[in-house]
């Protein structure tokens, strides 16, 4: 008897989402070296999400700017095309679920607020780590944003199913991605992977996704499938108000294989926590 994979489950339960046709005519023009800021920009104002979304982020206090941005062609050059991609698939997929929103037992906002920060605080991490890290802080951006993306096309697919999975991980105590793989035969990290591999993005963005939540095999061979998994705990711990569990997520194990110092993990954990009030979706 043949057995059903994984992929397989999941192409026949889920609908997983193309790249929007915004984010893949904003990366063509980005990988044209005869294209400038001003036609990105100007393909940014023609998508009213994607071009707010650039000029909240452009105006916030991380650029620390004198002057407001008020075009979107000032806050791709302030930005840069690197960041303005990641922002504009950000923004596509949001808005793309946002018939969502509501749900009494499924906080979406609170996800994307985590998702944005996760992917934040991976890429904080990775400018930190002097282990062989093989993605760039623009991809440790994407890795966030999909990471936990399954979770959302679970609850639109199979909304019933999926919440009464929810409650049953709360009341067993047990992990949530444990309680998807029982009932659904996959968990959420491999629904990114994926819709990542899907996109055409990099193996190691799919495989960050699959794994972040372990095995500790697979994390443990890859600083740079183990920097997602313990920025992921991490910005958990930051969410819950407990710092100093966040900084202890980095045991000294942790520490040696990413080649982190305890002040390197002390200011990730400081500046994420700071930057947390000011993602907004």
């Amino acid at each position: 008897m043949s057995t059903i994979t994984a992929e397989e489950l999941i192409r026949a339960n889920v609908a997983i989402p193309t790249l929007p046709q915004v984010v893949a005519r904003i990366n063509a023009l980005v990988d044209d070296p005869d294209v400038g800021v001003r036609e990105i920009g100007a393909a940014v104002a023609e998508d009213a999400p994607i071009a707010a979304s650039v000029l909240r982020l452009a105006n916030s206090a991380r650029y620390g700017l004198r002057e407001k941005v008020l075009s979107t062609e000032h806050a791709t050059a302030v930005l840069g095309v690197r960041m303005l991609r990641t922002i504009a698939m950000q923004a596509s997929v949001v808005s793309r679920y946002d018939h969502l929103r509501g749900q009494s037992d499924f906080n979406l906002e609170a996800l994307w607020r985590h998702s944005i920060l996760d992917g934040f605080a991976c890429s904080l991490l990775a400018t930190r780590s002097r282990a062989r890290i093989e993605l760039s802080p623009e991809e440790f951006q994407v890795v966030g944003l999909l990471h936990d993306i399954g979770k959302v096309l679970l609850l639109e697919s199979s909304a019933e199913a999926y919440l009464a999975c929810m409650r049953e991980a709360r009341e067993r105590g047990v992990a949530e991605f444990r309680a998807e793989e029982a009932r659904f035969g996959f968990h959420h990290g491999e629904v990114g992977a994926l819709i990542a591999q899907s996109w055409g993005l990099p193996r190691l963005v799919a495989e960050c996704c699959r794994f972040h939540h372990g095995p500790s095999e697979r994390l443990l061979a890859s600083p740079t499938l183990a920097l997602v998994a313990l920025g992921n705990q991490m910005v958990h711990r930051i969410e819950q108000g407990d710092r100093l569990g966040a900084e202890g997520v980095f045991s000294p194990e942790a520490r040696g294989l990413l080649c982190l110092r305890p002040e390197d993990v002390a200011e990730v954990v400081s500046r994420t926590d700071a930057m947390r009030p000011q993602i907004t979706v």
